[in-house]
């Protein structure tokens, strides 16, 4: 459900912060995940996952099961890194695959950080509006503005992008169905013949992805939108209490993973 970028309307702490802290707030866990590098630190951030998850009263199985079905990409992930690693002492040495302790243990850590991040990245699209994260995101790189990087186009792309994912997903659920019930998608298990047949329903996926950019193109252009800021929208930040908590539980978060890297 979350993985798809659907918004879960709320009312919990985390659905009612500021756009900007709570931007700030996932960029800065985001930055803790990606240079954890121990048991502990990965354990760290599981559990500020969960309490986040928790906080939020958002369901964490629907994004794990959403999560199971990307295993082939988890394990293609691993595997890369488990035999393709240098490694000065491996268990095995041919050509270009190099497969070590050290293979293992960097791909588990990719998988781990990937999966981390990804639910990570599910529940700020569940606590937040698309409207919401580009506010965010506009307030925030707003002092980027004065070296004139185009921070409202861009927070837009990110809007509009964010906003296309549970479209084409339910596109893509759509066309599966209709190409199982004309027999299209083989219901043998082999997993050759699955991703064969899956290759011409690619085609209407891009088809109908293209039609509906170009009617959104269309639908902004007719409302007078040509990429420049035809209007200022005043920046506005509110600080209270949850900004503030918000704001220490991820900088503890980071300070935490600094302190554990290199740590079993």
């Amino acid at each position: 459900m979350n993985l798809l970028g659907a918004y879960v309307p709320g009312s919990s702490p985390l659905h009612r912060l500021d756009p900007c802290i709570r931007m700030l707030s996932f960029s800065i866990i985001f930055a803790a995940i990606a240079i954890s590098d121990s048991i502990c630190g990965y354990l760290l951030s599981l559990a500020a996952v969960v309490l986040l998850y928790r906080i939020a009263a958002v369901p964490l199985m629907p994004s794990i099961r959403t999560l199971w079905r990307f295993r082939a990409f988890f394990i293609t992930v691993f595997l890369m890194n488990a035999f393709f690693q240098p490694s000065d002492d491996p268990y095995l040495s041919w050509w270009i695959v190099m497969f070590s302790s050290d293979g293992i243990i960097m791909g588990a850590r990719m998988v781990l950080s990937v999966i981390l991040l990804t639910q990570l990245s599910s529940l700020l699209t569940a606590v937040a509006t698309p409207i919401a994260i580009t506010d965010g995101l506009r307030t925030l790189l707003h002092p980027l503005s004065i070296l004139r990087i185009p921070v409202d186009e861009a927070s837009a792309i990110v809007s509009i992008a964010i906003s296309f994912i549970p479209v084409l997903a339910a596109e893509s659920s759509s066309i599966m169905l209709s190409a199982a019930s004309r027999g299209a998608v083989p219901e043998g298990r082999k997993a050759k013949e699955k991703a064969l047949s899956l290759i011409p329903l690619a085609l209407p996926l891009f088809l109908s992805a293209f039609r509906r950019a170009d009617e959104l193109a269309a639908a902004m252009e007719a409302r007078g939108y040509r990429g420049e800021r035809l209007r200022r929208r005043r920046i506005s930040l509110s600080f209270g209490g949850r900004e503030a908590f918000s704001l220490l539980l991820s900088i503890s978060l980071l300070i935490g993973a600094i302190a554990l890297k290199g740590v079993l």
